[in-house]
């Protein structure tokens, strides 16, 4: 029932009209564009958040592409990591 209220309160009227025919705002380059608000939602257990994610959470090497060791994470983006 809480998800279903806090969905009925963001697609109000004014959220529903601005998702058809889009706002028209001023962007960061000072011109003015019409943008589209666009929701993304997904849903899934921790398992298979998990799984999706590629991560082995009690191996020694949680990612299965390049086996980067737990204990050397502290080494992660160093400005070596650029070249």
């Amino acid at each position: 029932d809480l998800f279903h209220g806090c969905w009925n309160r963001l697609l109000d009227a004014e959220f529903l009209c601005t998702y058809r025919h889009g706002i028209v705002i001023k962007c960061p380059d000072r011109l003015l564009g019409q943008v589209y608000p666009c929701i993304f939602t997904y849903s899934a257990d921790y398992l298979k958040k998990v799984l999706i994610a590629m991560i082995k959470d009690m191996g020694s090497c949680p990612c299965q592409c390049c086996l980067m060791q737990k204990s050397s994470f502290e080494f992660l983006g160093l400005s070596r990591d650029m070249q």
